[in-house]
Order: C-alpha cells, then structure tokens, then sequence
C-alpha cells in the first residue's frame, strides 16, 4: 500500500473507535453531564480513542474503503456507544425513580429541580441521590471501571458488528428491574411515610374537630428528612451494590451480542 492509503486506513480505523466511545460518553454518567462542555467530553473521547488504538491496531480490522459502506459502520459503532451508555446511565434512573417515589410521599413531587448532570427537571430527592451517588461513585474509583469495561467491549463486539441486539426482552427486563430496584431503595422512607399517614388517618377519624391538614404536611417533611438522613450510612452499600448490578447487566449485553 501506499503512504496515502496507509494513513487513510490508519485515520479511518481513529475515527471508528472515536465514534463507539463519544457515543458511550453522550449518555453515561459523570461523562456525558450537560455542565460539561462538549469540547471536553469530545477531547475524552479522543483520549481514549488514543490509548485503545494500538489494542484495535493489532487485531487488523477490515475497514470498508468505499465512502457508503464505512458511513454505515460509523453509524454502528455510534449505536454500540449509545446502547453501552444507556446501560450505564440506568444506574442514574434507578435513583432518579426512587426520588421520584419519595418526593410523591413527602409532597415534594409539585417542586422539581433541574438535574445538574444532563440539565433536565429531576426530583429533588433524586437529585441529592443522584449527586450523592456520582460522588461516591468518583471517590472509589468506579468510573476506571466503566472504561476498563468500555475497552472490554472490543473482545465481544468488534468493529462494523455483523448484528445489533434485537433480543427485546433484555431491554424490557431492565426497565422491570430499574422500577424493582428503584423501589427497593425509596422502600425505608416510602414505608415510613405511608405508616405515618395511616397514622394520621386514625387521628383525624379519632378527633374530626382537628384541623389535621394544618400540620400534617411539614411533619411529614420533617419525619421524611428524618428517615432519609438514617439511612445516609447504608447509602455506599447500596451504590456498590447497584454499581455491580450495572456491570453485570453491561456483561450480559456483551455476551448476548458477542460475535
């Protein structure tokens, strides 16, 4: 081959693992924030366009070299980013959901916040999970292994991918299991809410001439706060536990479209 041609291969082969990677970056947590600047996120993708390209290099890829076809391998490696970082970012709806139950108990679901991570309106409870989590999430070192797993994926799904996932059920699994988990995690201070308008229920039926409604919202607050702050300590154990699920999850999506 001549020069040109070797660098057209070369630069070819860059931009394909740069598409996969700015695809995954585009949706998963901490990396695709909107307070990031999109120069930033793109110079991330870059970085580790170059320290994964030698590994890609070694495998000597087929690279179509007509202009049609090579668009249509970009398109599926952006696809492959985009379903990896999905994945990923069903670790952020889990809290997401689990906020929106608490804020629904407490009252607080009429007074939604912006999500400071992709800039849309979240509950606020989620949103102090949510940002709890990511700093967690920061602190142990998680996000190496998030990269760690996006590198992973070459060993399962190639470059230019013969098929896509087209097994349904997995995806509707996981929505099953993000409300399950979601649940699971606003269960201590959604259960004690409830037994606390039981509660409320019994005293009203109890003593009618109390106006009860003058009261009862800012004790559930309170008692809410209360309970959410009890269960502050447990909260690592969850995200370490939730942060597991999500690779397992991102695991079995490589081995359902492993080649």
């Amino acid at each position: 081959m001549s020069l040109a041609q070797i660098l057209q291969w070369n630069l070819s082969l860059f931009l394909l693992i740069l598409s996969r990677w700015a695809g995954m970056i585009i949706l998963a947590p901490v990396f695709g924030a909107r307070g990031v600047p999109t120069f930033i996120r793109l110079s991330l993708a870059g970085c580790f366009t170059v320290i994964v390209y030698p590994l890609i290099f070694a495998t000597h890829p087929t690279i179509p070299s007509e202009l049609l076809p090579y668009i249509a391998v970009v398109m599926k490696e952006i696809f492959v980013g985009l379903v990896i970082g999905y994945v990923v970012y069903l670790l952020t709806a889990i809290f997401q959901g689990a906020g929106q139950l608490i804020d629904f108990q407490m009252g607080f679901s009429m007074a939604s916040a912006i999500d400071p991570v992709y800039g849309a309106q979240s509950p606020l409870t989620g949103n102090f999970q949510m940002i709890l989590a990511t700093m967690l999430l920061l602190a142990t070192n998680a996000h190496h292994y998030l990269i760690a797993a996006m590198v992973k994926s070459y060993a399962y799904i190639p470059l230019n991918p013969s098929k896509l996932p087209i097994d349904y059920l997995y995806f509707a699994g996981l929505v099953a299991h993000v409300f399950s988990l979601s649940a699971q995690i606003a269960l201590p201070v959604f259960g004690a809410l409830v037994v606390s308008d039981i509660g409320v229920g019994l005293l009203m039926r109890t003593v009618p001439q109390f106006n009860i409604f003058s009261v009862v919202f800012p004790v559930k607050v309170i008692f809410g706060l209360i309970i959410l702050i009890l269960t502050v300590p447990f909260f690592g154990e969850a995200v370490s536990h939730l942060f597991n699920i999500d690779m397992t999850w991102l695991l079995n999506l490589y081995q359902g479209w492993k080649q």
